[in-house]
């Protein structure tokens, strides 16, 4: 059936007509639903895949880390997810999204009576760049992610509840309709960084520090299924959604020390490279239908980026002081997340 030829009227007459027997005031089944929107708060764990590497040290003992770059774990980080779709009609549709995923935050701090506290690497990097001596040490770690995506979507209805199905959940009582949904469109992830190690001296008044910010925008071509079946008041949708990407990659740091203000160990630098990665989305949610339009989602997710840029892996502990120092990209990160959405949706 090609409904853009036909009246509004007539599209509505021919889906109604597909459903026989439906009993007054009993919910529309998927069939029925063309529209849909899904708002979600996220509430995800991050995992980093950062090179090991000594941060913060003891003076008295170097090789006892105090702090390492892949010590680094979040706290849960907070995000929302918006999805709107249409199915159309002739089992052809489309959708898009916009996941975001923010307050992936580490304060790490450290006190020493002993002005112990120093920052690792190479033998003589700290000394040269002020980060020695340290009272205090701080280190800190900002990150967060944005995704786009655009989908064209094929669909298939399985028709309802069917007494002869081979299928058990088709023969079951108050069953209203499955449908599968394959995924084919285009994806951006960007993930922004920024990160400070910061050494305070006994007796000085403020940190020696070395900043670092790194960037990844990943642009994918992604390829996904995605199956949903209701019942009268719940149902259970799952999808699983990946992606091959290319990557732009950049990284900028610069350090500060207060002894020689102007006269920095390294002057401000910063590189681009390309690279391939990753962006990969999985969610099992199940919804309770409050109304024939609205239900309440509470799901678990599983989230991926691969061939990223991380800004603790940005840090150049040498004493090199070439043009090439501090301008090198390790584009072998990854980010993984996962937890609980929360929500609701509309379809209509």
């Amino acid at each position: 059936m090609d409904c853009s030829k036909l009246l509004p009227i007539a599209c509505l007459l021919v889906a109604v007509a597909g459903i026989p027997g439906r009993a007054v005031g009993q919910s529309p089944p998927s069939a029925d639903a063309r529209r849909y929107v899904i708002a979600d708060a996220l509430f995800l764990q991050r995992n980093n895949a950062t090179r090991e590497q000594a941060l913060v040290v003891n003076a008295t003992d170097t090789n006892v880390p105090v702090v390492t770059a892949n010590g680094l774990d979040s706290q849960i980080g907070t995000g929302v997810r918006l999805l709107y779709g249409d199915y159309g009609c002739d089992s052809l549709g489309w959708e898009v999204g916009y996941t975001g995923i923010y307050g992936m935050d580490v304060d790490r701090w450290f006190e020493s009576d002993g002005d112990i506290l120093q920052a690792g690497g190479e033998p003589g990097f700290a000394e040269a760049t002020g980060l020695i001596d340290g009272q205090r040490a701080d280190v800190s770690y900002r990150s967060q992610i944005n995704s786009l995506e655009a989908n064209t979507v094929f669909n298939s209805f399985d028709g309802g509840r069917d007494r002869r199905s081979p299928y058990p959940w088709q023969r079951s009582p108050g069953y209203e309709g499955g449908h599968v949904d394959w995924l084919l469109g285009v994806r951006w992830a960007g993930l922004e960084e920024a990160a400070q190690m910061a050494i305070t001296p006994g007796g000085y008044p403020t940190a020696n520090t070395y900043d670092v910010q790194a960037s990844s925008n990943l642009f994918a071509a992604q390829v996904g299924t995605r199956g949903r079946w209701a019942w009268q008041n719940w149902a259970f949708e799952g999808w699983m959604k990946i992606g091959l990407a290319g990557s732009v990659l950049s990284q900028s740091q610069s350090m500060f020390d207060q002894l020689a203000p102007g006269d920095p160990f390294r002057s401000p630098r910063s590189s681009d490279d390309l690279g391939m990665g990753m962006i990969a989305d999985m969610n099992a949610s199940l919804i309770y239908r409050l109304t024939d339009t609205w239900g309440l989602r509470l799901g678990y997710n599983l989230f991926w980026l691969t061939g990223v840029a991380l800004a603790p892996d940005s840090w150049d502990l040498t004493t090199n002081t070439g043009p090439d120092a501090g301008t090198e990209i390790r584009s072998t990160g990854s980010v993984f997340l996962n937890g609980a959405n929360v929500g609701l949706e509309a379809r209509w």
